[in-house]
């Protein structure tokens, strides 16, 4: 006996494995290019050079992680090739949670740089091996996702001292290694707090969804016919005003929980078995997710507004 329903898994892979091309992925791809045209032509010199990095930061959910693991893999295609003649190479490691600058090392040396450590290990120790692995390994740059959580509940002069530690990370005179520096908006004051490590990162700011803005109204519209689309579905009866006003109320006015949603929808809408999908197919989406009763949604109560306060709709979904 399987648990598992084929024709439900195939449409949910087939949605999930799609990437929408939104306008701030061209805004993040140039800061990637700034970030890596300053590396190479500074590296280019043969002498000792500091990196430069970014800071993308916004609300949970709002699609931060996806944007930059999409460039990141196109930047480590093997296509851009660095001073060195190797193809350039930014690897990528999450914070699960609150660890020391030790942890971190650790961290990096086992998910970024795939090395195994043994035995007991000095910070320095660790670091060292850090920049003597990413050197061999031709790694030109690190991506530290959830980069918030190595800040709080410490001290300032601990806090001061991650900081110092991230520009040293820049600074290397033998190896430096660009930053991406991804995570919540707290992340923005932790790093303004030292100015040249501020100086050193440009900042990019992934924001919420204002559907007063004409240039999010359209980019909306165009996400959800292509998701829709994609899975064979007329989406036009729904693509009204109203129906988005209550699609970002629902999401919490993030693009992630959008997309969440949006894939949800269209797989209920397929296994009915029509070619088209409706707010009811939504309504089942977001109850299922939110662990509501059947019909209690913003897609079917007129009232929506006051039923479900935006300041509380994110609270809703971690919940769920």
């Amino acid at each position: 006996m399987t648990f598992i329903n084929h024709s439900v898994a195939n449409a949910f892979a087939g949605l999930r494995g799609a990437h929408y091309a939104f306008q701030r992925a061209q805004m993040l791809r140039a800061e990637f290019e700034w970030m890596l045209t300053d590396y190479w032509s500074k590296a280019s010199l043969g002498r000792p050079f500091e990196a430069r990095g970014l800071l993308v930061t916004g609300p949970s959910r709002i699609g931060k992680s996806a944007e930059t693991a999409h460039l990141l893999s196109k930047i480590n295609d093997g296509q851009t090739l660095m001073p060195d003649g190797r193809p350039a190479q930014i690897v990528s490691v999450v914070l699960a949670g609150t660890m020391t600058w030790k942890d971190l090392g650790l961290h990096t040396l086992r998910e970024g740089l795939r090395m195994p450590t043994r035995g007991k290990m000095t910070q320095r120790e660790i670091w060292d091996m850090v920049r003597f692995q990413a050197k061999a390994q031709g790694v030109h740059g690190i991506h530290y996702d959830e980069c918030q959580h190595i800040f709080p509940k410490r001290s300032a002069e601990g806090r001061s001292m991650i900081l110092d530690s991230f520009k040293s990370i820049l600074k290397h005179p033998d190896w430096p290694l660009m930053l991406v520096l991804s995570g919540v908006n707290e992340l923005v004051g932790h790093i303004a707090s030292e100015e040249q490590l501020a100086y050193l990162l440009r900042p990019v700011r992934f924001n919420r969804i204002r559907l007063d803005t004409t240039e999010d109204r359209h980019e909306l519209n165009s996400l959800c016919f292509a998701y829709a689309e994609r899975a064979g579905l007329d989406f036009a009866p729904l693509a009204t005003l109203d129906f988005y006003r209550r699609l970002v109320r629902a999401c919490a006015n993030r693009w992630g929980l959008v997309i969440e949603l949006l894939i949800d929808a269209c797989v209920s809408a397929s296994a009915d078995g029509g070619k088209q999908i409706d707010r009811a197919h939504f309504c089942r989406a977001f109850t299922a997710r939110a662990g509501l009763a059947t019909g209690y949604s913003p897609f079917t109560i007129e009232d929506y507004e006051r039923l479900f306060r935006e300041d509380k709709m994110f609270e809703l979904w971690e919940r769920g």
